[in-house]
């Protein structure tokens, strides 16, 4: 009996330690709009109901070389009025090349945007439902908190405790 709620345990702390240091990742990999990037890929946690997403989806985009952008292509872009990003999403109707690496695309006939604000294209994300309320939680300050801060303070202090209890602890010696 002891060994399975050993295993059981094992099992648990492990998975523990791999949602610490996948959330931690996450957390490291912000980039200056607080989104993150990683393995090539925007992790974009969606905040509100559309007719392609619906709110607490994550969605993965991969970003996408400008010779694969065309007009009518869906894209999901970075936005900053007055200091605040936020990510909103269109329909291209122009691209307008500044350079072999730098493009301007106006979306919806009516908003110019740079190509370093692309996030990518609809039509090659990758949708996860539900999964974006989560990570949301665990990336908030109080979920990292609760899930890392929290617990590491508690076995720091139990492992003081422990130390503390060995040292006041007299040796005692073997008799032969």
């Amino acid at each position: 009996m002891k060994k399975v709620l050993k295993a059981i345990l094992g099992i648990i702390g492990i998975c523990y330690l791999v949602v610490v240091i996948t959330v931690t990742a996450c957390l490291l990999c912000y980039n200056k709009y607080k989104v993150t990037e990683m393995f090539g890929y925007s992790f974009v946690i969606i905040d509100d109901n559309s007719d392609m997403y619906q709110e607490g989806d994550l969605v993965l985009f991969q970003k996408n070389e400008l010779k694969d952008i065309r007009r009518t292509d869906e894209i999901f872009f970075y936005e900053v009025k007055n200091g605040v990003a936020s990510i909103r999403y269109g329909t291209i109707t122009e691209i307008v090349p500044v350079s072999t690496e730098e493009s301007t695309f106006t979306i919806n006939d009516n908003h110019d945007i740079s190509s370093e604000s692309l996030i990518g294209k609809t039509e090659t994300a990758k949708v996860y439902p539900k999964i974006g309320k989560v990570l949301a939680i665990l990336e908030s300050r109080f979920g990292f908190l609760l899930l890392v801060i929290l617990p590491t303070l508690v076995l720091f202090l139990y492992e003081l405790y422990r130390v503390i209890i060995e040292i006041k602890t007299p040796i005692e010696e073997d008799e032969e």
